[in-house]
Parts: C-alpha cells; structure tokens; sequence
C-alpha cells in the first residue's frame, strides 16, 4: 500500500518560537524519519507580490483598527493558503494524502478543497489555551462579543464537527472543547502529549548562567511579570537569584520597567528571541513558569529533559506534566511571597534538588521523549488512514489527567 504523503498546514511559517512551530517541525521530522514524505503547506508559499497589498493594508488597519486589521490578514490567509494546499494536491495526482491542519482556520481551507473534490484525510491538532477568542481577548485585540471574537468562536463550531480526527494535546482542553462543541461526540479523538523537536544538548559541565530561567513571548498571558515579584520578594527574604528571560514580545518594556521599580534590575537578564532558546536550559538549576493559561506547554518538556525542577501554576494541562513535590512544585499566582519561600526551599537544598532533578529527567525519559511520543503521533495521523475505529476517544499515551 502506497504510503500517504504528510501536508502540515499552518497560518505560520516553518521558524520561528512559537510552541506550534516547534510542534509540527518535530512531527514532521518523525515522518521523515519513518519514510514518509512531510511538507509544510503556509499561506507565505504564494507570490510575495500577491501577498504585497493585503500586508501594506493589514499594517494601516493595525494603526487605526487592531481586530479588523487581524480579521483582515485571516482573511487572505485563508485564501492563500487554500491555494497552497490546492498546489500541493494538484501535483500529488491522486495518490493518498494527510492534512494535518494547526488551527481551526487552517483545516477551514482544507474543507473548501474537500468540497472541489480533492480527497484526503483531515486530522487537526488543537494548540490553543481555552480558544483562540480567548487568547486574542487577553492579549487586547478583541473583547467577548466582538467582531474578531464573534469570528473565531464561529469557526471553531463550524468546522470542529467535520474533521475526520481532532487531536488534544491535554486532557484537560479536551474537556473543555467538547464541553461548548457537543457536536464533536462523533469525532474521532486522541490525546497525545507535545513532545521537543529534539533533545538539548547534555553539556557535563554546563557553564552557570543563572539560576532561573523562563522562555516564552513577553505577553500578559505568560505573566512574566510575577516572576519578577516573586524575585522581589525572595531578595526581600535574604536571596537573589539571577534569572534569564528568554523571548521577546508587547511586554518587554513594561516587564523592564518593573524590574527596575521593584529593585531587582541586576538580578533580570532580558534577552529577547533566541533562536534554539533550549540550549540555555542546561546552565540553569529551576525553570519558572506563571502563565494565566497554557495547553501543554512544550518549554516544560524541555526543561524536563535538561533535569530543571519545574515551578508553575496548576493551570490548564501544567497538571499532566509533572507531579507537585516529585518533578517541580505547583506555585499560586496571587501570593508571590508563597512563591519566593517555596523557591528558596528547593534552591537552597541542594539534596532535594538533586533528587527532583533526577526525577524530572526520568519523567521526561519516560513520557514525553520523540522515541516514546513519536511512533503515536504518527499513529494517530497517518496510520489511522488505514482503518481506524472511529466515534471514540483513544489516550494513546499515560498523562497524569486530572
């Protein structure tokens, strides 16, 4: 039997720091690994000529209207990607194909193909933390109700129910999709966990950077900035800990002028993107997290494999990471002074550290490592091709759910 070729579609581009671009790299790089052909299928494969106008009248309406202006670029992305896709299937000429579509817009273009007559089997992923309505309404470009959120929502409902498979990437946002899409019941579904694009390298003497560490775009969603009080609150309680900061993003101002105001702007490297940001986790000793909301957030995996105990809130899938007190702690986002004590027990035992270390790498040796989450991620995309059972829920790995 002629094996299926992999078509990943995305509104994103191959590089870059997003969660979701380290996601279908990863799983694209297993494919290939296992013989099967893998290409990424994104709006920016169409002429940049073509792409030209709608760009320059996207960045006018981000200057007068920010959520029409993303209403806007969705728009022709969808269009463009639709003829990337269309390109892709036309030179296939019939022989079987996955879509594998990273958003719920993403598999839209691949029903309007379905509709034109082209066959294929359609599987999505879901990344987002809550919706994607959610996340745009945090991060400021649209209120509950509005046009963008509207949208959104809309798409989500719309096109959820036709898939021939959705998978989660925790347990915890599948239960919240199908608690407001009960019309996903006779979806297919897995819940397969993020694995890293590749293990970091084990430097045996990793030169000491700092003491924490956090990666992530600098947004009010990743909350950065009560790290950076939990940081003054444990100088205030006799302990100053360096800490990196990892990415770039809206918040970098505002997180550096808080870090001054808070007496603490010698202890905070900012420092901005970094391409292949895992390679600074060896020179850490803890990896600190304090989104508001996260799915399963692949920078806790990676800090997992360098054996960094991890500190986060017990939001979203963060639960099915780790286990409190074993890999890392669970930390509140409202007592910051909690934090800091909790933080200053575990960097300032250096047996107990040593101890959660070990386990930490032994978590991720045995559940979230490519040998172990690979083979069932291309299971559950592919394989599945050939005769899967359908209108069921398959955990295809041990998640700790809650």
């Amino acid at each position: 039997m002629t094996r299926p070729t992999l078509l990943v579609a995305s509104l994103m581009r191959e590089q870059g720091y997003c969660g979701v671009q380290t996601h279908f790299r990863a799983v694209m790089a297993f494919a290939r690994r296992q013989g099967y052909e893998a290409h990424l299928v994104e709006p920016h494969q169409v002429s940049r000529w073509i792409r030209k106008f709608p760009s320059l009248v996207t960045r006018i309406l981000g200057r007068i209207d920010p959520e029409r202006a993303v209403l806007w670029h969705r728009a022709f992305s969808d269009r463009f990607l639709r003829a990337s896709l269309r390109r892709y299937l036309r030179n296939l000429a019939g022989k079987p194909a996955v879509i594998y579509a990273q958003d719920p817009l993403s598999a839209r273009a691949a029903l309007a193909l379905r509709r034109e007559g082209y066959q294929f089997r359609l599987v999505a992923v879901l990344h987002f933390n809550i919706s994607e309505a959610y996340e745009n309404q945090i991060n400021g470009l649209t209120r509950e109700g509005g046009a963008l959120w509207r949208n959104l929502m809309r798409i989500e409902q719309e096109v959820l129910p036709q898939l021939d498979k959705v998978i989660f990437v925790s347990d915890y946002m599948r239960r919240i999709v199908l608690a407001r899409n009960p019309g996903m019941a006779a979806v297919e579904q897995a819940v397969i966990a993020n694995f890293p694009e590749h293990e970091v390298e084990q430097k045996t003497e990793a030169a000491p950077r700092a003491d924490i560490i956090s990666i992530g775009t600098l947004e009010p969603r990743k909350n950065q900035g009560y790290l950076l009080h939990v940081l003054a609150e444990a100088k205030r309680l006799g302990h100053c800990y360096r800490t990196t900061l990892a990415g770039g993003g809206p918040s970098r101002k505002e997180w550096e002028v808080l870090a001054a105001r808070l007496g603490i702007a010698d202890q905070v490297e900012f420092m901005g993107y970094v391409s292949g940001a895992s390679s600074l986790l060896p020179a850490h000793r803890v990896y600190a997290h304090a989104a508001l909301m996260e799915n399963l957030p692949i920078t806790l995996l990676e800090a997992l494999s360098c054996g960094l105990p991890v500190c986060a809130p017990p939001v979203g899938g963060i639960p099915e990471i780790y286990d409190d007190g074993i890999e890392g702690i669970e930390w509140p986002l409202d007592d910051a002074t909690a934090c800091a004590q909790k933080l200053i027990a575990l960097l300032e035992n250096e047996s107990a550290w040593k101890i959660m270390s070990c386990a930490a790498r032994q978590r991720y040796l045995t559940c979230f490592s490519p040998e172990v989450l690979g083979p069932k991620w291309i299971d559950g995309i592919i394989a599945d091709s050939h005769g899967a059972a359908r209108n069921g829920l398959t955990h295809t790995l041990e998640l700790k759910t809650i």
